[in-house]
């Protein structure tokens, strides 16, 4: 479906050329695109195992950034970028009612984790956090119900990690939206108040997930020993279980970190653009619910990969496409300032 919407798009020379035009006046973020897609190519060049490499390469990498190319050359006003981000939430809200059914019929994984269709909890978890945020920024009543549909389905799948993500999003979008209003104290307060609540709920976590936290603290370190070994090109995309040795109850496919995976599976050159691209994005003056939803991604993305995975990959580059259209269409089309000086929330 990717490849012939972007055939399609690609047939529109028009399009084709407007793209041209916009990489001129965003070459931070294009020259970010540039180091991940070398870094991730050398990386599956010289990987251990090209066949898994290649395959992961070419759709968690090509296949999102061509759907970035699309979005970023074709949407180009605010009544877009809101379907956008509302299909993103329906999305979820589709994901968690089926959820719910595996949950009323009793389909759980062996320990009792709700993951519906998805090989883990912690994959469906990752899919419904974003979506439960724009349930929760949205000013639409409407989108009360579904968004406790996906709070239920978040919920049994026991993701600390994702209501970790949650609250620092909530907590990031809301001291934003504070100072938007230049209220400074209430800034503080709620900082203050999620902070409190992150840390009760990391209390809670560690009591009932000692094990899980073990289990990661090893992986992490074992993930770090393995970048020793080859720190420019990395091992290679999809080759972290053959370094690792199984572990005695699941099999450890990534390094249940974001950056660790980046690090290890595109070598130095393409943390590098990822890095680099992280920084582009929390420099523009983007919507709140597109800042909270990448908090919430990095966030959990300190105990999962909340990239490396073909929905995932897309989800992230529809954010950073969207924060693209956000500051280079939609705020210069609002206003006579320069792209970027002007904030409008979804």
């Amino acid at each position: 479906m990717i490849y012939a919407l972007f055939i399609a798009w690609l047939v529109n020379r028009v399009q084709g050329l407007g793209l041209r035009v916009q990489v001129k006046k965003e070459k931070s973020l294009f020259l970010a695109i540039i180091l991940i897609f070398i870094g991730v190519s050398l990386a599956t060049i010289f990987s251990s195992d090209l066949r898994a490499s290649a395959g992961i390469w070419k759709a968690w990498f090509i296949d999102p950034i061509l759907f970035f190319i699309v979005v970023a050359a074709t949407i180009k006003e605010k009544k877009q970028v809101n379907i956008a981000i509302f299909s993103l939430f329906f999305s979820g809200v589709a994901v968690s009612v089926i959820s719910l059914i595996y949950l009323i019929c009793g389909k759980l994984d062996p320990v009792g984790r709700l993951q519906a269709f998805y090989t883990s909890p912690n994959y469906l978890a990752m899919y419904l956090a974003p979506a439960l945020i724009i349930g929760l920024f949205s000013k639409k009543i409407y989108f009360l119900i579904p968004s406790l549909l996906c709070a239920i389905s978040l919920f049994f799948t026991y993701s600390y990690g994702a209501w970790l993500g949650i609250i620092a999003a909530l907590g990031f979008g809301l001291v934003l939206y504070c100072l938007k209003l230049k209220k400074r104290e209430s800034a503080v307060l709620v900082l203050c108040l999620f902070i409190l609540a992150a840390l009760f709920l990391g209390y809670f976590a560690l009591n009932f997930r000692v094990a899980s936290l073990n289990a990661r603290l090893i992986i992490w370190q074992k993930s770090w020993e393995i970048f020793k070994t080859s720190p420019i090109l990395g091992i290679g995309p999809g080759t972290f279980s053959n370094y690792f040795p199984q572990y005695p109850e699941w099999g450890v496919p990534q390094p249940h970190n974001i950056f660790l995976a980046f690090l290890l599976q595109t070598g130095i050159i393409g943390f590098a653009g990822f890095a680099w691209l992280l920084v582009w994005f929390y420099k523009k003056r983007t919507s709140t619910v597109l800042i909270a939803i990448m908090t919430c991604i990095l966030v959990h993305g300190l105990v999962d990969t909340t990239y490396w995975k073909n929905d995932l990959s897309v989800i992230f580059w529809l954010i950073i496409a969207l924060c693209y259209i956000v500051n280079h269409r939609v705020c210069s089309q609002k206003t006579n300032n320069p792209p970027g000086a002007t904030r409008i929330d979804l």
